[in-house]
């Protein structure tokens, strides 16, 4: 079989193939999670335990391996994953469901399977942004060849690199777009909003067992990674933007790695652009090659063949089930949509960079000191839920939370940063919000 020309029409029709209609709209839910030793908080390494928990999901639960060498690097099952993040992150991706409610029970039956099989190992598993207790150097790697490639290459680029690869843990939800003007709507309104839900869902304010002097460690590590791979682009909100401004963006963001036959090559250097038109070495661009470079970008608001949303901290299910609420509400209602866009086009890019760049720091103190801000939040709180009444699946009671968070104006990191303050501990306070997804 004939491998395809790599050009602007593969890449194109790539973009348009991945169009769905209204009606066969679903939101896909990813969520990662920081493994520790319980009592001694030493993260789990592969060798010693993440390894074990992948084959016994496997043995127990039906879920196959796949292997890089000779390790187990991940499961599959009816289309959704388990996959290990750089320092053994555990992330979870569902299978795209239409309803959230399907979501829910899904997550629910998930953190009971790794309930269950952390019990008598010792094991402990926390929903949180990022890793309150270690520095980057006590975490271990996983075997995993890109991530030796991207340990060695993205450091120098921007000081998050480390911190983003081995101790940030997201709350990702992936959405479906019917036409290229869709996805222009919800691309812009996924970046414009991206920071307003970094302010609503902050759950890391600790690292290396004190305050990180951020709301959202997290969304500090993001700010200072390669500004080449990673950022809030300008260029969404251009009046031309469309598939081919988005292809133009990833074919100049330089390479990390190309696969063949199971192998990862290191092409650290060369941007894809360069490599459609001259290769690298003997390797000519093969279609996966496409997805891997689309995969090697981490703007807050990412384009594959579903628009992903990036900027929320792990945090407690009904705030992994709440972010999903707030974008589906926001997103799949036309209503909604218009709205925010609309806003958007009247306020510009540099009100929401703004909000963008200071933040995932000050959280609430941000919107305290910018009322208008503060109103802007407000109205998407609002429209989300508006919108999933509209849809009418009864999802709305998934918003709750979220409502809550800004009614009270009181994120989970300040919560957390106000018990700390107090006396209490790290651990005692994850316990007490819930941030402990399984424990054994």
């Amino acid at each position: 079989m004939k491998t395809p020309r790599l050009d602007l029409d593969y890449f194109l029709q790539y973009f348009a193939q991945s169009e769905k209609p209204k009606s066969d709209w679903k939101i896909g839910l990813e969520q990662e999670l920081l493994g520790f030793w319980t009592g001694r908080w030493q993260r789990l390494s592969f060798a010693d335990s993440i390894d074990g928990l992948l084959e016994h999901f496997s043995s127990r639960y039906g879920w196959k391996g796949y292997f890089e060498d000779s390790y187990r690097i991940g499961l599959k099952k009816d289309g959704s994953s388990i996959t290990l993040e750089p320092g053994g992150q555990l992330e979870f991706s569902i299978v795209p469901i239409a309803s959230l409610l399907e979501v829910e029970a899904t997550l629910r039956e998930y953190q009971s399977h790794l309930q269950e099989l952390s019990l008598g190992m010792g094991w402990t598993w926390l929903s949180m942004g990022y890793d309150p207790y270690l520095r980057v150097d006590q975490i271990p790697w996983v075997p995993k060849a890109r991530y030796k490639v991207m340990g060695e290459y993205l450091p120098p680029l921007g000081e998050g690199a480390l911190h983003m690869m081995k101790a940030t843990c997201t709350a990702q939800s992936n959405l479906d777009y019917s036409s290229e003007a869709d996805m222009v709507a919800k691309m812009r309104v996924a970046t414009a909003v991206a920071p307003f839900v970094n302010i609503l869902f902050a759950s890391s304010p600790f690292a290396e067992g004190r305050l990180a002097g951020c709301k959202s460690r997290r969304g500090w590590t993001w700010s200072v990674m390669s500004p080449r791979h990673s950022g809030f682009l300008e260029l969404i909100f251009q009046p031309d933007f469309g598939y081919r401004q988005y292809i133009e963006y990833i074919l100049d963001v330089p390479m990390l790695v190309l696969e063949r036959d199971s192998k990862v090559i290191d092409t650290r250097g060369q941007n894809f652009r360069q490599f459609i038109e001259q290769g690298f070495g003997d390797l000519q661009p093969e279609p996966v090659d496409w997805k891997t470079q689309l995969g090697a970008t981490f703007p807050v608001a990412r384009l594959r063949n579903a628009i992903e949303t990036r900027t929320a901290d792990a945090g407690p299910l009904s705030h992994l089930v709440g972010q999903a609420a707030f974008w589906k509400g926001l997103l799949y209602d036309e209503t909604s949509l218009a709205q925010a866009q609309s806003l958007i086009e009247q306020i510009g890019y540099r009100f929401f960079k703004a909000v963008h760049d200071d933040a995932f720091c000050k959280g609430f103190e941000y919107l305290d000191a910018n009322p208008h801000t503060d109103q802007v939040l407000g109205d998407l709180v609002e429209w989300a839920k508006a919108g999933l009444v509209r849809i009418g699946l009864g999802e709305e009671r998934l918003l709750e939370p979220v409502e809550r968070i800004y009614e009270e104006r009181t994120s989970l990191a300040d919560r957390l940063i106000k018990g700390f303050r107090q006396g209490q501990s790290i651990e005692d306070l994850v316990a007490q919000e819930q941030l402990v997804f399984a424990q054994g």
